[in-house]
């Protein structure tokens, strides 16, 4: 049946539906990035100006403001890694906002106090890790920017001095965190191919091809380009990474090891969520074009997967959303938890999904907020058709942000009420093992 008689048939009530599969018999561990440094909360604080830098301060966890009199003023922060036991923190400083040329810099906690010496690293730096007790690995120079190329460097904090480099070859599309090191998922340069898995750990920098994931950019003049990004998550217990495929297939990768399987994923949801492709088909025209994905392990064998569909032209911007699917690593199953998202994050006990889609200069739409429990049941909906998101999530309360408002909504997440706005904006919580890598 041709899809203009499917879509006909569906509308005059020809086709009988079955009803959707259940989701998962398991639950959804469902846990924020918990504080791993020793002492009180700490947080960066915003200075007044752009030039102003930062505050690296002590939290107060009630009102998520600082507090004490004990702070650090840095002068612009590219990447921060928390040392195993957490009474050392890493950080990647510059002082220029243009010239962007990092030193690799310690703090003792909780005392806040600089240790002496700082190691030059020579550019942007997208990510950092430790991967020992006196080692840090990190990537130096523009993430998905700009024609330099990337390089991973090793640094030995006993000696304060670069032991290592390795040139990345390729685009780094993503990057992630395993228990002791960065695993990135890169393209070909300028071209849309093969993908590969690089893996920065103790045993050095070392790389496996994925022959089943095709990933990477055509750039295309005037900021016009196409693109190809699979989802990465990584099972840092576990050792495995999963690269996910918007066509519906996940490599995993043995980290220790970097042997690569490939898996098809089997769907369990309705036709109806297969419809969206047909009703509103891919214009074939140039653009910002292509599948864009994320990716996030969150234990207990699940990965999710969410992004969006890019398709602008040089006329008018267009983005789709491609939904939020659970996959079952277990099985090889993908459950679509939320047809109309693009993006999620995991509170404690609470999954919250946004989405929205753009044409041109029109407003947004979205699907507003919507909130799941660990059986993936639906808890809560709010701000329904606005494009909402989350900007952070504290002290069991989401703050969220809404297309054409200056003021956040605050969202008690046990109630599923808004319970006050704000403006007020907030500090950026040092919570889990490092800073997060936005794409």
């Amino acid at each position: 049946m041709k899809p203009a008689a499917f879509v006909g048939a569906l509308a005059a009530g020809a086709l009988a539906l079955g009803p959707v599969q259940a989701g998962p018999t398991r639950q959804l561990p469902l846990r924020a990035p918990q504080k791993l440094t020793v002492g009180p909360l700490l947080g960066f604080v915003s200075g007044r100006g752009p030039n102003n830098g930062v505050r690296l301060a002590r939290i107060d966890p009630r009102t998520l403001r600082a507090t004490g009199s004990r702070s650090l003023r840095l002068p612009l922060a590219d990447a921060w890694a928390v040392a195993p036991g957490g009474r050392t923190l890493t950080l990647a400083v510059h002082r220029n906002p243009v010239n962007e040329s990092n030193s690799l810099s310690l703090v003792t906690l909780p005392s806040l106090r600089w240790r002496a010496g700082a190691v030059r690293l020579g550019a942007d730096v997208s990510g950092l890790a430790w991967t020992s007790a006196h080692q840090v690995v990190a990537l130096v120079g523009k993430f998905l920017c700009c024609p330099a190329p990337l390089r991973v460097v090793v640094v030995n904090l006993k000696s304060r001095r670069v032991v290592g480099q390795e040139r990345i070859s390729g685009t780094v599309l993503h990057i992630a965190r395993s228990a002791r090191g960065l695993v990135l998922l890169t393209g070909p340069t300028d071209a849309i191919g093969p993908a590969s898995l690089v893996v920065a750990d103790p045993r050095g920098v070392r790389a496996t091809r994925l022959p089943s994931i095709r990933a990477g950019e055509v750039p295309g003049g005037g900021g016009i380009s196409q693109w190809r990004l699979p989802g990465l998550a990584v099972d840092p217990a576990g050792a495995r990474a999963y690269v996910a495929d918007p066509d519906g297939h996940v490599a995993e990768i043995d980290l220790r090891t970097l042997a690569v399987s490939s898996h098809e994923l089997t769907a369990q949801h309705s036709l109806l969520a297969r419809l969206d492709g047909w009703l509103e088909p891919t214009a074939s025209a140039k653009g910002d074009s292509g599948p864009v994905r994320q990716a996030q392990w969150i234990g207990n064998g699940f990965v999710l997967v969410s992004g969006s569909n890019l398709d602008d032209s040089e006329n008018q911007l267009a983005s789709d959303p491609a939904g939020l699917e659970l996959i079952d690593t277990r099985s090889w199953t993908a459950h679509v938890l939320a047809p109309d998202a693009d993006s999620f994050t995991v509170a404690n006990g609470v999954l919250l999904v946004t989405g929205a889609r753009w044409r041109g200069n029109v407003n947004p739409t979205g699907m507003g907020l919507e909130a799941y429990g660990p059986d993936t049941t639906r808890l809560f909906a709010l701000f329904p058709g606005r494009d909402a998101w989350v900007d952070h999530v504290a002290r069991g309360r989401a703050y969220i942000a809404v297309y054409g408002s200056k003021r956040e909504r605050v969202v008690d997440l046990r109630s599923g009420r808004v319970i006050g706005t704000t403006t007020a904006e907030a500090p950026g919580l040092l919570l889990g093992r490092g800073s997060a890598f936005d794409w």
